[in-house]
């Protein structure tokens, strides 16, 4: 029953924003209050429950990953950065912005996310630099570009001012951390400026 109240919540939680009620809640799945209240004392305790299993199901999701010894550092490292927790998936902008703005409690554990769960990933970026799946990079400089870039495509600030899909956005944003921006066809222009010198002088 629980599973589906919050699944019921997350649809109204599309719908109306934070502003649905337990009446609405009720009233979806044509049951009474008292019905919900066995299970969650509080609409708060229903979007908490949203969002700590779409938390957990993020780093599950690393665990599989990881684990997986059939694929390769790469494919991993890609796997991992394209999560986006099946719940939220359903979440627009809109919702992000109020989860932001009127529940911080919820939106801190999101953002503690993003910030600071790049364990795995670095010990991954490691793994690949010995095994030559990788270039030799300063592995904490790519981390906190991995950090900010996650950081300002799950912003809601931004997906309110983009026309595609948190999915999309974070599909964009993998294939341009792991591929670059610069076609194969012009990867010699990339080599033959390194520093950019030529046009700070």
């Amino acid at each position: 029953m629980k599973d589906k109240l919050q699944q019921a919540a997350l649809a109204l939680l599309t719908q109306k924003g934070l502003k649905f009620t337990m009446g609405d809640l009720a009233a979806y799945l044509g049951i009474s209050k008292r019905t919900i209240y066995e299970h969650f004392a509080s609409k708060e305790e229903i979007i908490s429950s949203i969002v700590d299993d779409a938390v957990e199901e993020v780093l599950q999701t690393q665990r599989r990953i990881y684990e997986d010894e059939d694929w390769s550092i790469v494919r991993k490292i890609k796997a991992i950065l394209s999560i986006v927790p099946s719940g939220l998936r359903l979440v627009d902008a809109r919702l992000l912005e109020e989860m932001k703005r009127y529940a911080p409690q919820e939106w801190r554990k999101i953002d503690s996310l993003l910030q600071e769960e790049w364990g795995t990933v670095e010990i991954l970026l490691h793994q690949g630099i010995e095994s030559g799946e990788l270039r030799p990079v300063h592995v904490p400089t790519v981390i906190e570009c991995m950090r900010g870039a996650t950081f300002a495509i799950y912003n809601p600030d931004f997906l309110m001012n983009t026309t595609v899909s948190l999915t999309s956005a974070v599909e964009s944003m993998v294939d341009m951390l792991m591929h670059g921006i610069v076609s194969p066809a012009n990867e010699d222009e990339v080599g033959s400026n390194p520093s950019g010198k030529e046009l700070i002088e």
